[in-house]
């Protein structure tokens, strides 16, 4: 593997929620001092019709709260379209007609054909012009969030939509990196779960973890509160390997959600990229060694105009008969680090079995598993992007991003159990505290995510 990867002792993992590439980052192939190589979007005419969906043209807007648009497997079978001639590209010509069946109807259907600029998210402006965007990152199948998630930190699902209630128990990278004596841990930005509590498995280690992190200090437990990162980050002896930070989800019962799904709006979730970047620069030498890298798990029923990847993808329990043929749309992709060169783009195709791959380049000599080796022939290494054999030695300064960020709105929080993830959330708040009542007595906002 890639002699740069010696160079790097810490991964940092932030999968955030439901926005396309076109919409966060297509603006950066637009002329003028921000303008990077990127496949995004043009200021053609002619271009820009061709684009159009149901008449209406990608277009620059600000608003931050948007109605959430469909993104569930049919919905996305729309919003892709079908080829006119067979084996032809996907047209990409249904989003605003997906959006359109929304219920409630959406008061603008064609917010999904809208694209922010660096005003607007000016933390990920910041990034992309002093570390790395990978332009051809697609989510990994053609559905909804709890799917790609599991394939992000699975290399295959069970699950085709979301599950009714909790998601069955699979294979993680959290068992495959302790299997590899890899040291992990994963943090948690609020007061609430982890999108694994989602998981039976997972339950009881969570609800020790949150407890032990919430009530005793330096506990190091596997699963953590982003409240704590910058001082385990500057003061801690050793740090595990593998870092997962998640943000608070507007899928739940939670209090301030900065995942980006809307109708969350995307200034709270560039805070957040934001803070995790200033914990890192906090501790230099640390950082020099360190990768962070920052995706979204799908596009959120978003406008993009590249057509998905043709993968074919056989998944856990369905046989080995394709249950897709294709990834889904494309979404933002960083990498941060002193050892890729500033305001590059890596055009390789990339997916999120790409995250696994490069851990097992680091820590697997390069296997992680069937399901993650059938796919990489389709796709690029990401461990190509490190193309520096030593660390940069200029420190970006981050402080001035939260500075220019967009004021924050008013936040939206969804009724209680308003969809399937919100309501399986609250069980799990309701079954963790039911189980662990001595080790959770400690955690009155758990307590208050179960409705009690």
């Amino acid at each position: 593997m890639a002699s740069s990867l010696d160079k790097i002792d810490t991964f940092v993992i932030v999968i955030l929620e439901n926005r396309s590439f076109d919409h966060m980052l297509g603006y950066l192939n637009l002329p003028g001092p921000q303008h990077l190589d990127v496949e995004g979007l043009r200021d053609d005419p002619a271009w820009l019709q061709q684009c159009a969906n149901s008449g209406i043209q990608p277009h620059k807007i600000d608003v931050q709260v948007i109605e959430d648009p469909p993104h569930e497997k049919a919905t996305i079978a729309t919003q892709i379209g079908t080829p006119l001639t067979p084996g032809g590209p996907w047209p990409m010509n249904g989003f605003v007609e997906s959006y359109k069946t929304a219920r409630p109807p959406p008061s603008d259907p064609g917010l999904v054909m809208g694209y922010y600029d660096g005003g607007s998210v000016p933390t990920f402006d910041f990034l992309a012009h002093n570390y790395l965007v990978c332009d051809h990152w697609f989510t990994s199948l053609p559905t909804g969030t709890q799917a790609n998630r599991l394939m992000a930190m699975s290399g295959t699902t069970s699950l085709i939509d979301n599950a009714p209630l909790f998601l069955p128990d699979q294979h993680l990278v959290y068992d495959w990196l302790t299997e590899h004596d890899v040291t992990w841990c994963a943090y948690q930005s609020g007061d609430f779960l982890p999108f694994f509590a989602l998981m039976p498995k997972w339950q009881d280690t969570i609800a020790t973890s949150l407890a032990l992190d919430s009530l005793v200090g330096h506990a190091h437990p596997k699963f953590r509160r982003f409240s704590n990162f910058q001082r385990d980050w500057t003061t801690e002896r050793n740090m595990p390997s593998v870092i997962f930070i998640e943000p608070e989800y507007t899928d739940g019962p939670h209090i301030d959600p900065n995942d980006d799904h809307p109708p969350t709006g995307v200034a709270p979730g560039q805070k957040l990229v934001a803070d995790i970047y200033a914990g890192l620069i906090a501790n230099p030498s640390r950082c020099a060694r360190t990768a962070m890298i920052v995706t979204y798990d799908e596009h959120g029923g978003f406008y993009d105009h590249v057509p998905p990847l043709d993968i074919p993808a056989p998944l856990l329990g369905h046989g080995l008969t394709p249950v897709f043929t294709t990834t889904g749309p494309r979404v933002p992709a960083f990498i941060v680090s002193p050892l890729v060169q500033p305001g590059t783009v890596h055009k390789g195709m990339l997916d999120h079995t790409s995250i696994l791959q490069l851990l097992a380049d680091k820590f697997g000599n390069g296997f992680y598993s069937g399901w993650v080796a059938n796919r990489q022939p389709a796709l690029s290494r990401l461990s190509d992007v490190f193309t520096r054999t030593e660390p940069r030695t200029d420190k970006p300064e981050g402080l001035e991003v939260t500075a220019a960020l967009p004021p924050t709105p008013p936040t939206v929080r969804r009724a209680p159990g308003a969809n399937a993830n919100a309501q399986a959330f609250q069980l799990a708040a309701a079954k963790i505290l039911h189980e662990n009542q001595g080790i959770t007595a400690g955690l009155p906002a758990l307590a208050k995510a179960a409705g009690r």
